[in-house]
């Protein structure tokens, strides 16, 4: 099954219905936007870490479970993307600090738990400031406005909102506290 462009730049819940009903291929639309990643994401720089085993695994498992008639739901078979300071059982979540880059945590987040029981699909991790705090440390690019690469691209979940600007993933999720999701959205 070929993706088209339009497919890839759609919304999650005009396409949610399509994979239930078997219209598009999960497995597909995750090779199709892991391609969309490669080709796009090194200008914009949203993703520190891309899982395409996981990824493509998440995909079959959805696939095959949607064919079986076991649909979960409206994220089942979802390429998504998790700002890389939510756990993540066994893939290093670095918090964009070289202190924490070896860092693999032996257990999910709840939020992450809940995104695999609802049969979502995990691309990788995106980019932030330090510790989601003040700055980038300089051992870590700042994610790029996909819009004008030379513009601001917000702070703390800058590669959420960089990533979702950009078609790189069909959701993601970002933190706030002081404004880390306002700012990208606004930029």
């Amino acid at each position: 099954m070929t993706v088209s462009e339009d497919l890839l730049t759609t919304t999650f819940t005009a396409l949610a219905p399509r994979i239930a009903r078997g219209e598009v291929s999960p497995v597909a639309l995750t090779e199709a936007m892991l391609a969309r990643i490669a080709a796009i994401d090194p200008k914009v720089g949203s993703y520190l870490r891309v899982t395409p085993e996981l990824a493509l695994a998440q995909a079959r498992m959805a696939e095959a479970e949607i064919a079986a008639g076991n649909y979960r739901g409206p994220l089942h078979g979802i390429p998504i993307a998790l700002k890389d300071l939510i756990n993540t059982a066994d893939i290093p979540t670095t918090c964009a600090s070289p202190i924490l880059r070896d860092f693999r945590p032996g257990y999910d987040a709840a939020v992450v738990e809940r995104l695999n029981a609802a049969g979502a699909v995990t691309l990788g991790k995106l980019a932030l400031t330090e510790f989601a705090l003040y700055g980038y440390h300089p051992t870590y690019q700042p994610p790029h406005n996909p819009w004008r690469l030379d513009h601001w691209a917000g702070v703390s979940s800058s590669g959420s909102g960089a990533a979702t600007a950009a078609s790189l993933c069909y959701g993601c999720l970002g933190t706030d506290t002081g404004g880390s999701i306002r700012f990208p959205s606004a930029a």
